[in-house]
């Protein structure tokens, strides 16, 4: 009848905006209530599940939350990083590069053209202090008066162990691992570093950063 179906329809949205609420745990509190309901009700009418697994619903939310919100684009920038976290809880496993690879490496035992990275992996960029206000959200505290950064930061995100993890990228290592994630060669990533960075020495640090990516588990087995 037609009323089971208006009542199974409104129940499969209800599960939606639940889904919306598991994933953007961050955006909800940050929001508050009543505003996130009134905002994931709206996204889950103009947004039908496409996935057979419902866990996945919710990937237009952060880029809808900047069109409704364009003067408070850090709820977008909040939600994008509650959902690159909750994908990269969920997602691939694979085998890692160890220091023995690294090692074999510098004596010419594994030759390898270029690096790769964890499927879990993923940067985003931020304009705003989002990873202050998810970090006091994320201790129950206060979040911070928002602020626009005088420079944006890229946000490295990914899985290490069993737990998603991120940290904020300094300008040399964002270019190098934006060459990792081109599958550029490793002669291209130094001739790229050398050539932005003058000021450094490119090939000590990119020696450097291989180390750190190897021990933080970012680069998946040759």
């Amino acid at each position: 009848s037609r009323d089971r179906l208006a009542i199974y329809h409104n129940a499969y949205r209800l599960r939606l905006i639940d889904v919306l609420l598991d994933t953007f745990e961050h955006t909800a509190v940050y929001l508050g209530d009543d505003w996130f309901q009134q905002l994931a009700s709206a996204f889950v009418q103009s947004h039908t599940s496409t996935h057979s697994n419902i866990g996945l619903y919710g990937q237009e939310f952060p880029r809808f939350l900047g069109e409704q919100l364009p003067d408070d684009l850090e709820v977008a920038e909040l939600a994008l990083m509650d959902w690159t976290l909750r994908r990269a809880f969920d997602g691939a496993d694979s085998t890692v590069m160890t220091l023995d690879h690294l090692q074999q490496l510098a004596t010419g035992e594994l030759v390898i053209d270029s690096l790769q990275p964890v499927p879990t992996l993923s940067v985003t960029r931020q304009q705003f202090n989002t990873l202050d206000i998810w970090n006091a959200i994320n201790q129950d505290e206060p979040p911070p008066a928002v602020e626009r950064l005088p420079q944006p930061v890229d946000l490295l995100i990914w899985r290490k162990g069993h737990s998603p993890h991120f940290q904020s990228l300094s300008a040399i290592e964002a270019c190098a691992i934006a060459c990792v994630c081109s599958g550029d060669t490793l002669d291209t990533i130094g001739a790229t570093l050398a050539e932005n960075f003058p000021e450094i020495d490119a090939a000590t640090e990119f020696g450097l950063l291989l180390r750190r990516w190897v021990n933080d588990q970012l680069l998946a087995t040759p």
